[in-house]
């Protein structure tokens, strides 16, 4: 014969961990804090600030940087920057004007060449090899911010699965633990008697 125990008053309200887990993927942190876990909380919340202040920080670089070697290439090979796309903009730094970069695809294409239209709006001349390495090495640096941003966007989603798997565990934690007593008799001494408890 079994007789459940209903749990210890003492004992902490039970917490759903679906509901945690839920809550640490909306805002790392608030699933912690839903379930009695303040200071690991408190952790995951500073750590989703500091990785989306780094991502907006690195954001900026990037437009800054961005905005940086097209003014530069609109100063040194006369391009129009507005709306270009960055494959456009690879060509120009490729290539030392809108024209050698044609005749480089007849030769390697003959009539299969993929010709950019010679216009005001596409032309670029660099004046000089040095302008066209600076505009390169400018470009460089804000594809390495961009790629730092990602990093960043990454440590997001990280957080947010550590964050609710602990949430989940800290929530499981509160949930009632049933005492179980067993009688077992015995042909000898009549019955003995045990208690266990469910974690």
């Amino acid at each position: 014969m079994a007789v459940i125990a209903q749990p210890l008053s003492s004992e902490p309200i039970p917490k759903n961990p679906k509901a945690a887990a839920f809550l640490s993927i909306l805002l790392p942190g608030l699933g912690e804090l839903y379930a009695g876990g303040p200071r690991s909380g408190r952790f995951f919340l500073f750590t989703e600030a500091s990785l989306w202040t780094g991502m907006a920080l690195f954001e900026h670089l990037e437009t800054t940087r961005r905005e940086n070697f097209k003014s530069y290439a609109a100063a040194h090979a006369g391009l129009n920057t507005e709306g270009k796309s960055d494959t456009h903009l690879e060509e120009v730094n490729a290539y030392e004007s809108i024209n050698a970069r044609n005749a480089h695809e007849l030769f390697i294409r003959g009539d299969a060449a993929d010709l950019i239209e010679e216009t005001p709006e596409n032309a670029w001349e660099w004046d000089a090899n040095a302008s066209r390495s600076e505009f390169r090495g400018l470009r460089r640096k804000a594809n390495s911010a961009r790629q730092k941003g990602l990093l960043f966007v990454g440590g997001l989603l990280f957080n947010r699965f550590v964050s609710s798997i602990n949430a989940a565990h800290i929530a499981r934690k509160t949930l009632p633990r049933p005492l179980t007593f067993h009688f077992v008799p015995h042909p000898d001494n009549g019955f003995s008697a045990g208690l266990t408890a469910s974690f």
